[in-house]
């Protein structure tokens, strides 16, 4: 599966069952085959429920180590030719990271969701510096989710804004990583907004991708229940060259080295010697002697 799409969406709680399934329901009907959710409102104790109502082996939810209803990420599988490996997650529920493996490649997903512009600055750059463990991965990278903070206050705003988030930490993390904001490489100065709240409307919910993902395609859809807006990112994952056969070249070199003459001249005398008694191949003789 070379290309794929992934969703991000702050859901805004999933904790009432009747809102939970009818959000549910919305997401099944999403053209994307991985969705990043944010805001979920889980405990340890829902994250069980939560993942069958889905889909068994098709959920994974991750809480506050402190059943603190407040945070909460989630990967969903939409598609039968995905699973998930190898994740993790903070102790606050606002982190989750997994391997995603296809029938042709694996990626790696960071899904995150920071905290509030209102929280102290310091805060929030702890938060993105906490993100660098979760980022190191040896298969392509996108990193996912509901940032709380955009990095251009005139594009990003309406109306705009000329006071700067404080994304100091987060461009830091993007630059060690080589990660690149894919509406900025499809669309370029494009604005797209994807949360509204009165009068006023920003582009919060975002994806990020490493040189060996292409981004292909991005869009918005109504949040249900929701004031963020879906965010459907179209991508094509670096392929791996096909390896052939190949040939097995015997190291003749081998055979100059004095040690190693010595060896095989022993252990052939050895071979001669106990091979009527013992029925065994030359390969096995010099394996377990």
């Amino acid at each position: 599966m070379s290309t794929l799409k992934v969703a991000t969406f702050n859901c805004a709680g999933l904790g009432v069952t009747i809102r939970r399934r009818t959000i549910f329901d919305y997401l099944r009907t999403i053209d994307a085959q991985i969705l990043c959710l944010q805001e979920t409102h889980s405990t340890a104790l829902d994250e069980h429920k939560w993942a069958s109502e889905w889909g068994k082996h098709r959920a994974l939810f991750h809480s506050h180590s402190r059943n603190d209803r407040s945070n909460g990420v989630a990967f969903l599988l939409n598609h039968s030719d995905l699973r998930f490996t190898n994740w993790y997650g903070d102790e606050t529920g606002r982190i989750l990271s997994a391997d995603f493996d296809t029938p042709t490649d694996t990626i790696h997903i960071v899904n995150i969701y920071a905290p509030q512009c209102g929280r102290p600055a310091r805060e929030r750059a702890l938060f993105f510096d906490s993100i660098y463990l979760y980022l190191c991965s040896p298969h392509p990278t996108l990193l996912a989710g509901d940032f709380n903070c955009v990095e251009n206050s005139t594009l990003d705003r309406d109306p705009p804004s000329n006071r700067p988030d404080s994304t100091a930490s987060l461009r830091d993390l993007c630059e060690t990583f080589e990660l690149q904001d894919t509406l900025r490489v499809i669309h370029g100065n494009m604005r797209l907004f994807t949360r509204r709240q009165g009068d006023s409307q920003s582009r919060i919910d975002r994806f990020y991708v490493c040189p060996k993902i292409t981004p292909l395609s991005e869009r918005t859809l109504p949040g249900l229940a929701s004031d963020h807006d879906v965010v459907v990112l179209g991508i094509k994952n670096a392929t791996v060259p096909k390896r052939g056969k190949g040939r097995w070249k015997n190291n003749v070199t081998a055979y100059d080295d004095p040690a190693f003459r010595a060896r095989l001249q022993y252990k052939w005398r050895q071979w001669q010697t106990l091979q009527p008694y013992l029925y065994i191949t030359k390969t096995d003789w010099w394996l377990q002697t």
